[in-house]
């Protein structure tokens, strides 16, 4: 079972690398540090309840691609 959080978006999968409170890093940084985390993607999470809004660094789950089958062995 894995212990990452999946989430799909936009009709590809991404699991959840880091959460990060908006206010700990700069507007202009962010492309920095989501470059440093090797992140594909980053999206902000806003609280209905009126916390903070969280920014999501994301990693992209690709498709699975068969290199090479091998045959039944019996």
């Amino acid at each position: 079972m894995l212990k990452k959080e999946l989430l799909n978006y936009q009709g590809r999968l991404f699991w959840v690398y880091r959460k990060v409170k908006e206010s700990q890093i700069k507007p202009e940084g962010i492309t920095t540090v989501r470059d440093y985390w090797y992140c594909d993607m980053v999206l902000k999470q806003n609280n209905h309840q009126g916390g903070d809004v969280l920014l999501l660094f994301l990693r992209e789950i690709p498709e699975a691609e068969v290199l090479e089958t091998f045959p039944n062995v019996t």
